[in-house]
């Protein structure tokens, strides 16, 4: 079967490359490895043109990842793309229902959600949550709210519009910056 436009692989190719807070760039990453497999060489076999090459090839590396027009233009294509996959996990839904116990005042009490796929770069995984309700004030089991089209309807609404909402503030904040 064909991967539908909003298949849940939903990744970012240039934010991959500039990764988060929390890793490395995968430039930088390259750029040490380059860097280390240099010195290996040098030590081994001694200094050579072909080493020099490289070393100059390191440096125009090095000068273009950082310099300002490539953060700038790869900071833009990371906004963009995660514009783009926002849009296209909102354009279709792919809706899952499901069931989680949460123990709040010391009470255990089940509650639904829905989740959809959904790129956004601080969630953990590439989906969306949104709790639906306790179990026990819908009325319902989960096998019964899964083929409700009422519940199901207001499930796609609540989770389009928290789609919107993420979307628009990613949307404000690429327009400020």
């Amino acid at each position: 079967m064909p991967k539908s436009v909003n298949s849940p692989n939903l990744k970012s190719v240039f934010a991959t490359i500039a990764e988060t807070r929390e890793r490395k760039a995968l430039y930088d990453v390259f750029l040490s490895d380059s860097i280390q497999a240099m010195n290996d060489r040098n030590s081994l076999f001694g200094s050579s043109e072909l080493l020099k090459g490289c070393e100059n090839w390191l440096v125009e590396y090095d000068g273009i990842v950082h310099g300002v027009d490539f953060k700038n233009t790869l900071s833009r294509l990371k906004n963009l793309e995660t514009a783009i996959l926002m849009y296209r996990s909102l354009v279709n839904p792919r809706l899952t229902i499901g069931e989680m116990k949460l123990v709040r005042n010391g009470n255990e009490k089940s509650y639904a959600f829905v989740r959809a796929p959904f790129f956004a770069p601080e969630n953990i995984k590439n989906e969306i949550r949104v709790y639906m309700g306790a179990m026990d004030e819908l009325g319902l089991t989960l096998e019964e709210l899964k083929t409700d089209p009422k519940f199901l309807d207001r499930c796609k609404q609540e989770v389009t519009n928290v789609m919107i909402t993420k979307l628009q503030g990613h949307c404000n904040n690429m327009s400020k910056g």
